[in-house]
């Protein structure tokens, strides 16, 4: 009997500490901001161009994405100052990440995205016209997209709306950049679909964004299921 009663006393006890606990899990949702909005003050295409900006200042060697573990996700983050932390692609590909993400901040998720520069061209092919159609292009023949946060999921449908297409800016590229491109000061126009979420609380979080890419629309003998370019990242988020 007395077994029984301890049992009995352990299960309700147990029951009363689960509670609390499935209750904070429950409360770390997330929000994403609407595509016509201005998440902490500043437009969709102007956080794109500030996470492209970012990516491309840092050299390859510790660019986060060519990252497979999630160790150098914090490169050249802004700290304090931002209110965006950013996550990233890894050009193609399955990537797992777990990443420390600061409390109180938003996180850019790059779904299915592409920036066009002139020092990935050669001399004088990079002309405003031209970096404006090689973007456009590109997610023109975007077949599918995938978003999940915790066990919130984004299809296609949902996601088409968050498409965005940027004017001219400019990114400067180091020594040893990404897409091998030339050093220097470059001309960019970015597209693709871009999530922004509300500030993170503190807590565990999983994101996963996958896509893939077809057929371009100018491009011939190719089939329309063809697949040219696929990702999926998974980021498991330590948010402290």
């Amino acid at each position: 009997m007395r077994i029984i009663i301890f049992a009995i006393v352990c299960a309700s006890t147990l029951s009363l500490l689960l509670a609390p606990l499935q209750f904070a899990q429950a409360v770390n949702s997330v929000k994403i901001f609407p595509p016509d909005s201005k998440p902490y003050g500043q437009s969709y295409s102007e956080h794109i161009k500030n996470f492209w900006k970012w990516l491309a200042s840092i050299p390859v060697d510790t660019n986060p994405m060519k990252d497979a573990t999630g160790q150098k996700c914090s490169t050249s983050q802004s700290g304090s100052n931002s209110t965006l932390f950013y996550l990233s692609g890894g050009g193609g590909g399955s990537w797992e990440r777990i990443c420390k993400v600061p409390a109180g901040k938003g996180v850019l998720i790059p779904v299915m995205t592409v920036v066009s520069t002139t020092n990935e061209l050669e001399e004088g092919q990079g002309t405003p016209e031209r970096l404006d159609k090689i973007a456009k292009d590109d997610q023109d023949s975007v077949n599918s997209l995938y978003l999940k946060i915790n066990d919130e999921e984004y299809p296609f449908a949902n996601l088409s709306k968050y498409r965005t297409h940027t004017d001219l800016f400019e990114v400067v590229y180091p020594q040893g950049a990404i897409f091998s491109a030339r050093p220097g000061v470059s001309n960019a126009i970015a597209d693709g679909y871009y999530i922004i979420t509300e500030p993170l609380t503190k807590g565990n979080y999983t994101v996963q964004y996958k896509g893939s890419l077809g057929c371009s629309p100018d491009q011939e003998g190719c089939l329309p299921d063809t697949v040219t370019f696929a990702h999926d990242i998974k980021y498991a988020l330590i948010v402290e």
